[in-house]
């Protein structure tokens, strides 16, 4: 299963809180409980969200003193309900409101049942009661009392001017179970999806995901990704952008592109725009809602199809680059480089199961099977491997001669393709000089190959020696 963590977007959070979707439902964890024990981490967590009580409180009022002096006028019609509060302070939504209780006497006490707390790995640990107040024309329900879970009886006799604050959290819903695809946006939102329906947290409450935040995409969402406070959202058709300030002004719209999501970890956000797996190619899309087919001018649909299985793509992204590991024809693993400034493709000659990124070292940590390495860490050339675009040309098109420019090409390999057919090839080691005649050949389809262990500035094929540029 894929999972997907954000740290706590809190303010110097004392908890050290870690929420993550694995596929199973939301949780939390936090640095007390997270590394407890032997085994995988975390070892313990909680479900995401807060519930809310199920059943109403129960309401007796205890009349006493002289009730033969009731006075209609001053009769007090009252609600009641309550609120669970975590062990982290989160408070979740009201449960229902009890039925309607009227105090004949002003100051008569009311006597309360409240609910158990439900049997949910949620760490509920307080709950908070409400009693509905008007005043100015409005009604509200106000704070009566803040209490511990386990206490399930509570007598109010709290004035209505010794009040607490208004109830704020009507709306504050856990996540949906199968809410997956967790990250957080730069204005601290966090933002999930299931289905075709993505949905936005309130702002640094990551626990709290109201039914007015969600919005729905034509297809079923494959992956997302935030750009500053924009969200892309991939799907199996157009990919859409979702933008504001706070959650209740985002609004989407979707971006007139053909290009569907063909692997969810496919997605990464680069510098300033978001790179993702299409059908025809890497898509690129910036935080403006502007799209291109990144690898266009250096990768054929038939040749992204067709070599790099771009529905098994699992990325990352270094320095700059898109770094992306996928599974052959053959079944084997590979890893390919793309730089969209250089626009170019390069392999790394041994490939990994997975990757994280250190930005305060920036370094790229790299697992194979057990062990641990830093990607490019040592001082040693590693091989490359790299090929052009096929370039299609006139049919029965020939060259004569190849210049590589490199500052060592004894140790760049060069091999010569047109149609499929090798024209040339040069091992590593074996290239003299920097100028080299080619046999005779035509063809239509041609393509450069490059291996070894030097650096290639640039390959030039010429019709002659003439017109080789310097």
């Amino acid at each position: 299963d894929v999972v997907d963590v954000i740290r706590s977007p809190v303010a110097q959070d004392s908890h050290g809180r870690i929420y993550y979707t694995d596929g199973r439902f939301p949780k939390v964890t936090d640095a007390t409980i997270a590394t407890k024990g032997d085994g995988n981490h975390p070892t313990s967590s909680y479900r995401l969200g807060i519930p809310a009580p199920t059943t109403a409180p129960v309401c007796t009022v205890q009349q006493g003193g002289d009730v033969s002096d009731d006075n209609p006028n001053d009769d007090e019609t009252r609600f009641y309900t309550e609120t669970f509060v975590s062990d982290y302070g989160e408070e979740g939504p009201p449960g229902p409101a009890s039925l309607e209780v009227t105090l004949r006497t002003p100051g008569t006490a009311v006597q309360l049942t409240l609910s158990p707390v439900p049997l949910q790995n949620a760490s509920i640990k307080r709950r908070r009661i409400y009693r509905s107040a008007s005043g100015g024309g409005e009604a509200d329900f106000l704070l009566v009392a803040e209490l511990d879970a386990s206490v399930l009886s509570y007598t109010d006799k709290i004035p209505g001017k010794n009040l607490g604050p208004s109830l704020a959290t009507w709306d504050y819903l856990p996540p949906p179970e199968n809410m997956t695809g967790l990250c957080l946006m730069a204005n601290g939102i966090a933002a999930g999806f299931a289905g075709n329906e993505v949905m936005f947290s309130e702002a640094y409450l990551p626990y709290a995901w109201p039914e007015v935040n969600r919005h729905t995409t034509a297809e079923d969402i494959v992956a997302i990704c935030p750009l500053g406070t924009s969200l892309v959202v991939a799907t199996k058709g157009e990919p859409y952008l979702f933008s504001g300030v706070s959650p209740s002004t985002i609004s989407g719209s979707r971006i007139p592109s053909m290009q569907a999501c063909l692997s969810r970890r496919s997605m990464v956000a680069m510098e300033g725009f978001v790179l993702y797996a299409g059908t025809n190619g890497l898509v690129s899309v910036d935080v403006n809602g502007n799209t291109a087919l990144a690898t266009e001018k250096i990768i054929s649909p038939e040749q992204w199809q067709s070599q790099f299985n771009p529905a098994s793509i699992v990325a990352y992204s270094w320095r700059g680059e898109y770094i992306a590991c996928y599974t052959k024809p053959d079944g084997k693993q590979d890893v390919f480089v793309f730089s969209p400034v250089n626009m170019d493709i390069r392999y790394l000659s041994t490939p990994f199961d997975c990757a994280w990124v250190d930005l305060a070292k920036d370094m790229m940590r790299v697992v194979t099977g057990d062990k641990m390495s830093v990607l490019a860490g040592s001082s040693l050339p590693s091989t490359i491997r790299w090929h052009s675009k096929i370039f299609s040309l006139p049919e029965r098109t020939s060259f004569s001669c190849i210049r590589v420019k490199s500052p060592a090409p004894e140790r760049v390999g060069i091999t010569i393709m047109a149609d499929d057919v090798p024209v040339i090839h040069f091992a590593p080691g074996t290239f003299k000089g920097s100028v080299v005649r080619l046999p005779a050949a035509t063809g239509q389809n041609w393509q450069v190959m490059v291996s070894g262990f030097g650096q290639v500035e640039r390959i030039t094929l010429s019709t002659s020696m003439s017109e080789m540029p310097v």
